[in-house]
Parts: C-alpha cells; structure tokens; sequence
C-alpha cells in the first residue's frame, strides 16, 4: 500500500509538471499513472503476502483527483493572480467541477474513466 501512495505522489507530481508546461490537463496520462501505480503495486509484492485488489485502482482516482485539483487551481491562479497554494485550498468543488467541464471533452473523460480499470487489471486483482 506504501509503494502505491509513493507512486501516487509522484505520477501527480510528474502529471502536474507536464500539465503546467504543456499547458494542457493531458487526460491521457492518467493511464500512465495507472500503469506505473499497478505495475509497482504488483511487482513490489513479497511471497505470500496479498495486496488487496482495491489499493491500486484507488490509488490511480486519488491521483487523477490531485492532479486535476492542482492543474485547475493552477490556472485560476494563472488566471485570477492568486498564489497556486492560495487557489488549491480556496477552490470549491463547484468551480473545481464546472473548470473541467470546460477543459476536458468526452475522450478525456473516457481515458479517466478506463484509469482504474487498467490499474485493476494491471495489478494482477491482488493475485501473484
């Protein structure tokens, strides 16, 4: 569970960095970020010991939450001159939601739905 919070954190960071320079929420990654928490998730495991199905797959909606959290506060920040730590903590999920609506179209959407999935699938279900 450790590894995949770690891997969490890092493709959110990777996610946003790549946002923020491209200028782009860059849907797509969030099977990147699928792929790289299950795959660590899955060859992280140890003997007998059985990692839980779900920990992956939330992993990757924890991570696709964070990072389009960050990369629209960061463009009401662009866009308003507040701080980015100021716009991420003041944003509600009303305008958090409505901001999504109008940067990602309906392939976006998909790609962040198939996430989960792929990390479900990818970490092997919690078998060995």
């Amino acid at each position: 569970m450790i590894v995949s919070l770690l891997a969490m954190l890092a493709m959110t960071a990777v996610w946003f960095a790549l946002s923020s320079r491209l200028n782009s929420a860059l849907a797509w990654f969030a099977l990147v970020a699928a792929t790289d928490i299950a795959l660590l998730e899955r060859w992280t495991r140890n003997g007998p010991l059985v990692t839980p199905s779900w920990i992956a797959p939330a992993a990757t909606v924890l991570c696709c939450l964070l990072s389009l959290w960050l990369i629209t506060a960061l463009s009401v920040s662009n866009s308003a001159g507040f701080s980015l730590d100021d716009s991420a903590k003041q944003m509600g999920f009303g305008l958090f939601s409505r901001l999504l609506s109008l940067r990602l179209d309906a392939l976006d959407w998909l790609l962040l739905a198939a996430a989960p999935f792929t990390a479900l699938i990818l970490a092997d279900a919690g078998g060995q």
